[in-house]
């Protein structure tokens, strides 16, 4: 099948691979970091993975896109050229210029000195990333911009190939209708770009996220795999190759890439067959078998089977380690040789695999990252028990897909099941038992939808379907719930967000039907940006369009029927979703947008059908296919364009720099920790400060991070040991038994569990055993020598912490551990989110300095919390910035800046000013509130509830003019939500009506009596 110079390039590629991963595996230098891993490697990695694509193809390859061709169909590849520039600029101009929230700055960081991301890991993404930001050089302010510019390419390249699949199926569509060429060539600019211009895709093509160049994997496999209707048979083998290569590279990129797959034994088997519908139903089975197993078998069975062949060849005939990894290989390369020698009719086939399987070496770069320890590391992938256990997102909570508990179902039944290791330096030990759940079967379901028993998971469930306290749900609450809010809420609201248009940003905003509103705010300052209508325009197209091509071409509709289901309903179905999302999830369903954008560009075709043949369709057909795309252009530019904004990175260096030198910061979750990492990892700020993550507390791995240095960060000292944290060992939970009158000393406790004590451990009715927790009060003796006195208080010779509910996870023990093992020499800071989510009642025991908590041998005397104003005033007021803020052409979407960070700012303001006003200090109080006032509420950004508490302190220290100033502004904002809200003959918002009727009552009493009539005029 491959000729002498097609290996020839196989093995240059294996050179340069080997030397990739030979320079990234000894690179010398602490971590990994030196020029071996970050300069010399991706290059020759990416070479390496790009070089087989040309021996597949060989040399009887002609490319799609000839002189010939160009001169032929100038006008066609002139139009996709065309669309291409345009979503790059519109992408550029409105890129974000540093890092964004959520992933985006973990990526970033990851990227830039190619650490361990979360799973699934996206490894071949990070050497492309890695590249793109090679071109900052030495500026690393600039390497944001740079990674995020990746985004912006493949996101414009991926509409660059919807042009093509759109132009496709029209000539398929119109073979026989009378339209010319350049028709279609608008009908496909007019639905490649809605798609560039739409909600969701659009979001993701600014920042550094793995959508865009997911998105560009599944329109390139989609693309090959429909020319291979028109491959010569002699070269179909080799094109099927390729197909599952760059499969196997897809999914390096992002697991949503092999989504695809099912179109292709449609399109395989199809191509010279009649479609029958048992044909699409078996070709459909067909695919999702092959979705299943790449899945399960190739991405995670085959690690789980190099790991059963080491288990047992290292514990059993000790061997060295990873000798059942090269037994494997050495098999399955036998194999290969066998069967393509013995069976040369599946030669294709065989290739396929083994190019599959080629396809996955990009994973290689997180294992030997991983075994050097860099700071982000998460999973520590660096063995086979954690690899596999990286691969297969052990760390990640499950839901059942066919059969499964309703929220209610008692366990019946609790047995050990398999078995977890780790790895020694003798062998592979067992570290604990999963345990296995068997639930009463009257209350299972076939189909589960409302299985979490999570007690707001539950809340929100009987929400949601009606059910009262105590009333239990059958299967139609679960029917119910999966057609209402799976389906209609988590998917189809986001949908037609893309397609008929979008109420606002705020979290649950619905979406706009054609007779809603252009606006509906009275003036334009307190219009939310994100309100976008498109009056269902795209939506209508896309639907005419799916209509005709389902009756012109049977077979294009079915391909792109299956690529819409797969990407959107059926994921859906598969994902299964919680009841309750921390943010929204649009973007998880970008694929099925692209889709049905596809159908939108059609639907345009359509209208061709109706019109004279001519000018007249030219003509007709061009407007809509240009004037649609730049009216959502024109809606969603202004609440898509991120030039200018900064302010959170800004609000994440005010964080690290108001913690002590050689500190610990604790951190609750992703969102308030990726930027920080971003700043360090990257641009080498505060590396002094240790960022730990709660929420990744609960794993050994990361437990035992802590026990090395990173940047300028010393190691930590600990009591318990790494065998004390094993994963799944006796002390993942420990369940308070008040056996113990008054608090127990932690340095004991800490003492005996290290001991492994019998006093402190029971079995399980399963036979496994646990340690507890003997008391629900756990007493720290305090050294107070060297510990200063702070914010009026004297430091205590003990603390107390009391346990909050009737356990206490990993995460708790751990963050004692630091606490004791640190005998108070250096600072443990919270954020907000962090102090609220261990097992502890901390709340008592913190001092404020600004924006974070610092843990305090104190004891909070009365309600009010304690505030060291000082440090406050210096961390809020003179070292923050929030210049960003002030310009009114950024903007700060609600969610994400508005909500989670200017919000808790401004309140963390009102605390210093209120904590200064209790002390008598009106003056600096006032100080402090003109400050927030001059520089946290610009008129453009909503006051919020920490307006109405700003305006009622300013007016406690006798700045009423500035008082009446910041209450309108609050007033004339929240009576305009009223009032949109009731001419919508909406229900009002409760905080609406709240902020409305107080800001109104506060002007009352500053003598502004027209504020409290406007309401009453309303009727509220």
């Amino acid at each position: 099948m491959f000729t002498t110079k097609d290996y020839r390039i196989l093995f240059l590629s294996l050179g340069l691979l080997v030397a990739g991963y030979g320079c990234m595996l000894y690179d010398p230098v602490a971590q990994g970091f030196g020029p071996l891993t970050r300069w010399v490697a991706p290059p020759l990695l990416l070479v390496g993975f790009v070089l087989p694509v040309f021996a597949i193809l060989g040399t009887g390859f002609t490319s799609p896109v000839s002189w010939s061709s160009l001169r032929k169909e100038t006008w066609k590849h002139l139009s996709g050229f065309m669309v291409f520039v345009v979503a790059l600029t519109t992408y550029l101009v409105t890129l974000e210029p540093t890092a964004s929230v959520w992933d985006c700055s973990e990526f970033i960081a990851t990227v830039y000195k190619l650490q361990v991301p979360h799973t699934p890991g996206t490894p071949l993404l990070l050497l492309i990333g890695r590249l793109f930001s090679m071109a900052a050089g030495s500026d690393v302010s600039r390497v944001a911009v740079c990674v995020n510019a990746m985004s912006a390419l493949f996101s414009a390249l991926t509409i660059y190939l919807v042009f093509y699949l759109i132009f496709y199926f029209g000539e398929k569509m119109a073979a026989t209708w009378n339209v010319s060429r350049g028709v279609i060539a608008m009908a496909a600019v007019g639905g490649s770009l809605c798609l560039a211009f739409s909600d969701s895709f659009w979001f993701s093509a600014v920042e550094a996220e793995t959508y865009g160049p997911a998105c560009f994997f599944l329109a390139l496999l989609l693309w090959l795999m429909l020319r291979s209707y028109d491959i010569p048979e002699a070269l179909r083998g080799r094109w099927l190759v390729l197909i599952f290569y760059i499969t196997g590279l897809g999914y390096c990129i992002h697991p949503m890439s092999v989504l695809i797959l099912p179109v292709l034994p449609l399109v395989w088997y199809t191509r010279t067959r009649p479609l029958t519908g048992w044909k699409v139903l078996a070709t459909m089975i067909a695919g999702l078998v092959l979705i299943v197993v790449i899945n399960r078998v190739v991405a995670i069975g085959i690690f789980e089977f190099a790991f059963r062949w080491d288990l047992f060849l290292v514990n059993v005939l000790h061997l060295p380690f990873y000798t059942g990894v090269f037994a494997l290989l050495a098999v399955i390369t036998g194999a290969v040789a066998w069967g393509v020698r013995r069976y040369p009719a599946i030669r294709p086939y065989t290739w396929a695999t083994v190019f599959l399987l080629l396809g996955f070496t990009p994973y290689l770069m997180l294992f030997i990252r991983s075994s050097h320890n860099p700071p982000i590391d998460e999973g520590n992938p660096e063995n086979l028990p954690l690899s596999k256990a990286y691969m297969n997102r052990e760390s990640y909570p499950t839901s059942p897909l066919l059969t499964g508990p309703y929220f209610d179902a008692q366990v019946t039944e609790v047995t050990a099941g398999r078995s977890m290791y780790y790895k020694t330096p003798a062998g592979y030990r067992v570290a604990g038992t999963l345990s296995d759940y068997r639930y009463d079967p009257a209350r299972t379901t076939f189909l589960p939808r409302m299985y979490s028993n999570d007690p707001d998971h539950i809340k929100n469930y009987r929400r949601l379907a009606g059910l009262a306290e105590g009333e239990v749900p059958h299967f139609r609450d679960n029917v119910r719930f999966m057609f209402s809010y799976q389906l209609g809420y988590m998917y189809f609201r986001y949908f037609l967000w893309n397609f008929s248009g979008r109420e606002g940003d705020v979290q649950g905003s619905d979406w706009l039907k054609p007779w809603d509103a252009l606006h509906v705010a009275a003036e334009p300052q307190y219009e939310n940006r994100a309100r976008n209508q498109y009056w269902a325009i795209p939506l209508v197209l896309g639907i005419v369009g799916l209509i005709v091509q389902q009756r012109t071409d049977r077979k294009g509709f079915v391909v792109n029927l299956f690529f819409f289901l797969l990407t959107g309903i059926i994921l859906v179905l598969y994902l299964n979703s919680p009841p309750s999302e921390p943010r929204e999830r649009d973007y998880i369903y970008v694929g099925s947008y692209m889709a049905f954008a596809l159908w939108t560009g059609l639907g345009m075709l359509a209208l061709a059908r109706i019109l004279p043949a001519g000018p007249a369709a030219m003509v007709c057909v061009g407007v809509l296919a240009l004037a649609m795309p730049a009216w959502m252009a024109w809606q969603n530019w202004d609440d898509h364009n991120r030039a200018g904004r900064t302010f959170q990175m800004a609000n994440a260096r005010n964080v690290l720099d108001s913690c002590a030198p050689g500190a610990i910061l604790f951190t609750g979750g992703d969102n308030d920790t990726f930027p920080l990492w971003y700043l360090q990892d990257v641009e080498g700020f505060r590396t002094d400060v240790r960022v730990v993550v709660l929420s990744y507390f609960n794993t050994d791995w990361y437990v035992n991070q802590l026990r090395r240095q990173y940047y300028d960060s010393p190691p930590f000292a600990l009591t318990l040991t790494e065998k004390d944290y094993l994963q799944y060992g006796i002390n993942d939970v420990l369940y308070v038994r008040q056996s113990v009158k008054g608090a127990i000393d932690l340095q004991k406790y800490l003492q005996l569990l290290h001991e492994e004590h019998t006093a402190l451990r029971v079995q399980s009715a399963g036979g496994d055993a646990y340690n507890i927790l003997p008391s629900s009060a756990i007493k720290l003796r305090v050294d107070t020598t060297g510990i200063i006195k702070q914010a009026g208080y004297t430091p205590l010779p003990e603390v107390i912490f009391n346990v909050k509910g009737s356990y206490m996870t990993k995460n708790t023990l751990a963050f004692l551990d630091v606490v004791a093992s640190n005998h108070w020499k250096r600072p443990v800071y919270f954020n907000f989110t962090s102090l609220h989510s261990l097992d502890l009642e901390l709340e008592e025991h913190v001092i404020q300095e600004g924006q974070v908590y610092r843990l305090a041998p104190i004891e909070q005397a009365g309600d009010e919390p304690v505030v060291d104003t000082e440090l406050s005033y210096r961390n809020l007021i003179e070292r923050a910035d929030y210049t960003n803020l002030a310009d009114a052409q950024v903007y700060f979407n609600t969610e994400d800046y508005q909500a989670r960070m200017i919000a808790p700012v401004r309140m963390s303001v009102n605390t210093l000013a209120t904590t200064l006003l209790r002390q008598g200090d009106r003056d600096r109080a006032g100080d402090v509130l003109q400050a927030a006032l001059d520089r946290l509420y610009p008129p453009h950004l909503d006051p919020g509830y920490a307006g109405l508490q700003a305006a009622d302190l300013l007016q406690a220290v006798g700045k009423t003019d500035s008082a009446r100033t910041l209450c309108a502004s609050l007033f004339n904002f929240q009576y305009d939500r009223v009032q949109a809200s009731l001419r919508e003959h909406r229900t009002v918002d409760q905080l609406d009506r709240y902020l409305a009727c107080q800001s109104a009552e506060l002007l009352h009493q500053l003598g502004q009596e027209e504020y409290k009539a406007r309401l009453a005029d309303l009727g509220v």
